[in-house]
């Protein structure tokens, strides 16, 4: 999946590494599909599942094998199969004006997330 497609040049408030985050965590969710319906999947429940992914690829310290722990972790406890998520992420794709809508919703989410971290 091409970042042109998702996100067009007009979004020039995503940053490389945020980018790269979404686009590795879309990745390793992609090696783990399987073919299967329609996600049926809200914008909402994917803002917040995307913004927990964003975190744990934020967290400093932790080995790959740990990172891949919270992951299937994150998805489990929102109930979302990593073929939901990419088929989710495929249907975004198609409409630039959603994608960059509901990437200003998960970095504003995963913003809050880090936010109240830090405040516990």
């Amino acid at each position: 999946m091409r970042l042109s497609r998702v996100f067009p040049p007009t979004a020039r408030f995503v940053t490389r590494s945020a980018a790269l985050a979404v686009i590795a965590a879309l990745t390793t969710l992609s090696a783990c599909r399987s073919e299967g319906p329609s996600s049926n999947m809200s914008d909402s429940a994917f803002v917040a599942v995307m913004a927990e992914l964003k975190r744990v690829h934020e967290v400093a310290g932790i080995d790959s094998a740990e990172r891949e722990t919270r992951r299937a972790a994150v998805l489990d406890r929102r109930g979302v199969t990593p073929a939901q998520l990419d088929t989710a992420a495929r249907e975004l794709a198609k409409n630039p004006t959603r994608a960059q809508t509901v990437w200003q919703a998960i970095e504003r989410r995963a913003a809050d997330l880090a936010d109240s971290a830090v405040a516990k």
